[in-house]
């Protein structure tokens, strides 16, 4: 079957890959037999206490907490709330994500899910290994001794470092693109870098390389996944009843329930309910358990 190929350029704590992530489930559903999909770590913040002697993670916690609140009013996906610690640094995250890999790159995507969900839903970033343990707690198929083990292992370290020199290797579309939208994919410079926008995506298929570069309408992925490989987007799979999207995704907030099931959507019985602060967020029991949000009977 013909495939499209999707890079995405991410970070664990990067506020508008975490508001697109509705996006990429509703494409990777609808359109997933024709994805083949790559997550690069693109090692958002270096170190936060760069020049700032008084930095500690929990009095920074709340500055980004009431940045993220204002990113929740465009994107409409969870913020902290309340923000208790904040990474020093995205690096080990992501060095993380890459050592889960070793395991199958669904459990590496379930571990970079699980730091999306530990920072914006439950305000806690994880950086140090037994932070990693407690934010993976009931990753299916995830051995924690072996992934903690392999995450000091010259090969993950020299790949991690593989995905941050790539996000800082931008293409000549995002070089020259020009947006004035909110959160916009242009060309960004950090710590001494030019890098990609979180989240790019760029899609190569037999209709040519297409990339679409920070927040942007759902649209626009469906008409770039159409250039990469015409007549792919004709007949997408309907969209998830609530009983499928449950048995898909463990874990869905609000914002991801209504867009993917529909404005009309119920809740199924046996789903947790959890009140974030501004919102709900739905727990498959097994994961309500994990989270210690359930006590087993």
């Amino acid at each position: 079957m013909t495939q499209v190929t999707i890079v995405e350029y991410t970070d664990p704590v990067c506020s508008t890959a975490w508001g697109a992530e509705p996006f990429f489930r509703r494409l990777d559903w609808r359109f997933g037999q024709h994805l083949t999909w790559r997550k690069v770590m693109g090692g958002l913040v270096g170190n936060a206490a760069t020049g700032k002697e008084d930095w500690d993670r929990v009095s920074a916690a709340e500055p980004m907490r009431a940045y993220w609140k204002r990113v929740w009013k465009l994107t409409g996906m969870p913020y902290p709330n309340p923000m208790k610690l904040m990474l020093e640094s995205t690096d080990p995250a992501g060095q993380a994500v890459k050592a889960a890999a070793l395991q199958g790159q669904d459990i590496a995507e379930a571990v970079l899910r699980r730091f999306r969900e530990e920072i914006f839903v439950f305000g806690n970033g994880p950086q140090t290994k037994e932070e990693f343990a407690k934010a993976a707690q009931g990753v299916p198929g995830l051995d924690i001794d072996r992934w903690l083990a392999d995450y000091d292992r010259p090969e993950v370290v020299e790949a991690y470092r593989a995905d941050w020199a790539e996000t800082r290797q931008p293409n000549d579309y995002v070089r020259n693109l020009k947006h004035d939208s909110p959160m916009n994919g242009e060309l960004k410079h950090s710590e001494g870098h030019d890098r990609y926008a979180l989240p790019t995506l760029i899609l190569t298929g037999p209709g040519g390389e297409y990339t679409v570069a920070g927040w942007v309408d759902y649209a626009d992925y469906e008409t770039a996944l159409e250039a990469a490989l015409p007549g792919s987007t004709a007949n997408p799979r309907p969209d998830p009843t609530p009983e499928e999207a449950f048995a898909r995704w463990g874990v869905l907030t609000g914002q991801e329930f209504t867009f993917l099931c529909g404005e009309n959507a119920r809740v199924p019985e046996g789903i947790h309910v959890h009140d974030w602060g501004d919102g709900l967020v739905y727990f498959r029991r097994d994961e309500a358990l994990a989270r210690g949000l359930l006590q087993s009977a």
